[in-house]
């Protein structure tokens, strides 16, 4: 048995109190490091959605402004055609017009 002198021992004992507690110092400081990137990670998911709801939101609004475009397109389309007609019929109705006031000026 190899008996150390107490001298020796309060040495070791000095080295591996002085180990542990920079372990545990550096396990301290990976654990803030952890805690920092875990509250950054949650920070990004939120943020992203958001962003998602967001963007789902914009594209509800693009489909529903589409929609409103080719319906207003659609009724433009038909008070043209309507304005045509109308512009036809005031035409036919203005030849008739002359034609009664030439017959009438003859008789």
């Amino acid at each position: 048995m190899n008996k150390e002198r107490p001298g020796e021992l309060n040495q070791k004992i000095k080295r591996l109190r002085a180990s542990r507690d920079e372990l545990k110092l550096n396990n301290r400081e990976k654990a803030k490091l952890n805690k920092k990137l875990r509250d950054r990670n949650m920070e990004i998911i939120e943020s992203r959605d958001q962003w998602k709801a967001r963007s789902k939101k914009f594209d509800y609004q693009r489909k529903d402004l589409e929609q409103q475009i080719q319906v207003t397109k659609a009724e433009t389309e038909r008070e043209r055609k309507r304005a045509d007609e109308e512009c036809e019929r005031a035409n036919k109705l203005q030849a008739e017009i002359e034609i009664f006031l030439k017959k009438k000026s003859r008789a």
